[in-house]
Order: C-alpha cells, then structure tokens, then sequence
C-alpha cells in the first residue's frame, strides 16, 4: 500500500459524496469485485466491474436515498493494513422524504497498482 492510494480513495469518497460517480469510479479496476452486506437494500449484493457498480450500486443507492448527493459519506480513518486498506465513517443525510440515515460504516479495499479490486461494504442500516 502506498499514501498515493490513501489520497485515490479519499478522492473517491469526496466525490460520491458530491454525486460524481464518473470521478468517484476512477478509482475502481477493470476487474473490481463490489460485495455490498446490506441486506434488504436494492444494491446488496455482489457485482463485478465498474459499469455494474456505479449502475447497479451507486445509482440504487442515489435513488433510494433521494437522488445523487443528497446522502454523504463522512470518513473517520484510513488505515493500510497490509495489501488493504479500512475506511470507517457513517453514511449521513436526509433525503426529500424526511428519512434519516446515519449509518456507522466499515469499508475494506484491496488495491493494486493503484487501483481498487475488491471492496467490501460492512454497514448498520438498522440506526
């Protein structure tokens, strides 16, 4: 792990949490694999490749939680951790609807080169 790939994924998370995903997913690797824990949520699940995360992950979420932006991603730590690195923070916001989230979250990255080839997505959806 490198300090290089800590500033990729902060940049990543500051700009999912502005809503561009077409900089948000710069950071993903060709071959990514997405494994969301969710359960109950329309993006849980596991996905393969940038393409299915930003539609089938990142835009679930936008929509469920009331459009792109309105939900942020506030980190806590970035922590290497061999050949990964942990990110803790809660996702926050309120969407149109009144529905609150603050969700404390753990997020595992695998990268190589650079870029992030396997994530993983611990969060608790019942706060």
């Amino acid at each position: 792990m490198s300090g290089s790939d800590v500033a990729a994924l902060r940049d990543a998370y500051e700009a999912f949490s502005r809503g561009d995903f077409a900089v948000a997913s710069k950071i993903l690797a060709p071959d990514v694999e997405w494994v969301e824990h969710g359960r109950g949520m329309p993006y849980s699940g596991t996905w393969h490749g940038p393409d299915s995360v930003v539609n089938d992950v990142w835009t679930q979420f936008a929509q469920y939680w009331g459009g792109p932006g309105v939900v942020g991603l506030e980190t806590d730590e970035f922590l290497e951790a061999g050949d990964r690195i942990v990110v803790t923070g809660r996702f926050v916001g309120r969407d149109s609807e009144g529905r609150v989230l603050d969700a404390p979250c753990a997020h595992v990255w695998r990268m190589s080169d650079g870029a992030a080839t396997h994530f993983a997505d611990y969060v608790d959806w019942s706060v």
